[in-house]
């Protein structure tokens, strides 16, 4: 015969016992000033790009004119609350990668824009996070990254389905074609 204690004890494990899911660790990229060529983890051959010289409202594309792997960016912390990183290209630290609004939201391309002086344009603001982090040139600064727009934390950005395709934001689903690998 069980006590009341001990009864009282088991109702209480069963009607306490749930699970919870574990929490993804990640990390923020730390190119320490280095560029980086943003590539895709699905496809190698997608990198952020463009075909050309980078100009204002260029549209980036998934290859650049520089060469596969050709460090194209300066990944750099914005400097405001909360963190977050602003994407200059590696010759004019004038542009900065910029998503486009459309009447639906974020939904759009990523071209090139004027930067913003004081750090602040929200439509030139990533979360970025990473799967592992490195500080070494020649490795990555940051493994299966996800790149996401802070105005709206929905967006992530994502490749096209050709080189020549554009780079666009679009609803972050998990997706491994939205994870991109930094590297020095």
């Amino acid at each position: 015969m069980l006590s009341f204690f001990a009864s009282f004890f088991v109702a209480a494990a069963i009607t306490s016992v749930y699970a919870t899911p574990l929490t993804r660790l990640t990390c923020t990229p730390n190119a320490q000033g280095y560029s980086v060529s943003i590539v895709s983890v699905v496809n190698s051959v997608l990198e952020w790009g463009v075909e050309s010289t980078p100009a204002n409202s260029e549209v980036l594309i998934g290859e650049s004119f520089r060469g596969l792997a050709a460090p194209d960016f300066h990944v750099q912390q914005s400097g405001q609350d909360p963190d977050s990183f602003v994407i200059k290209d590696i010759d004019n630290s004038n542009l900065a990668v910029t998503a486009l609004f459309t009447p639906s939201g974020f939904l759009g391309d990523l071209v090139f824009s004027a930067a913003s002086e004081s750090g602040n344009q929200t439509s030139q603001l990533f979360d970025i996070a990473c799967q592992n982090c490195g500080s070494y040139p020649g490795y990555a600064a940051g493994t299966a990254c996800t790149i996401i727009l802070q105005a709206d934390n929905n967006f992530c950005a994502q490749p096209g389905t050709t080189a020549s395709a554009s780079l666009i934001t679009t609803i972050c689903n998990g997706s491994t074609e939205q994870l991109w690998n930094l590297v020095f």
